[in-house]
């Protein structure tokens, strides 16, 4: 049941990123870097999040994540509001590096609380 529904959140991530990368910008251009900071922090917990459910070969869910991020980039171009932006996908860069570390520090998640909420479930 946990897993089904980690399943669904990893997969509701990319939805979210989607949607708020290609709505206009909630922070205007005199906000300085925190943009960088909002990229770094979404793509190292989407990466982080999909490396709990890919176990083998992450460096391929790397790639595909940081590709991701570069489409939206592209994407972003052929919005009204936004343009592409080559530290954003540098950011994205750094928070999969972060999220795949954090993987490897707390593998297997999801797996680890079922087995912790089964016994509470049984009572």
């Amino acid at each position: 049941m946990i897993e089904r529904l980690w399943w669904a959140a990893a997969w509701l991530g990319v939805a979210i990123a989607l949607v708020v990368s290609l709505m206009p910008p909630a922070l205007d251009e005199h906000s300085g870097h925190a943009d960088k900071v909002v990229h770094l922090a979404g793509y190292a917990v989407l990466m982080f999040w999909w490396a709990q459910l890919i176990l083998v070969r992450r460096w391929r869910l790397a790639v595909a994540v940081l590709l991701l991020g570069v489409a939206i980039e592209l994407l972003q171009g052929l919005t009204p509001d936004r343009k592409p932006d080559i530290l954003d996908v540098l950011a994205n860069s750094a928070g999969v590096l972060a999220g795949w570390l954090g993987a490897r520090i707390l593998p297997n998640l999801p797996r680890r609380l079922a087995r912790a909420t089964l016994p509470a479930l049984r009572r």
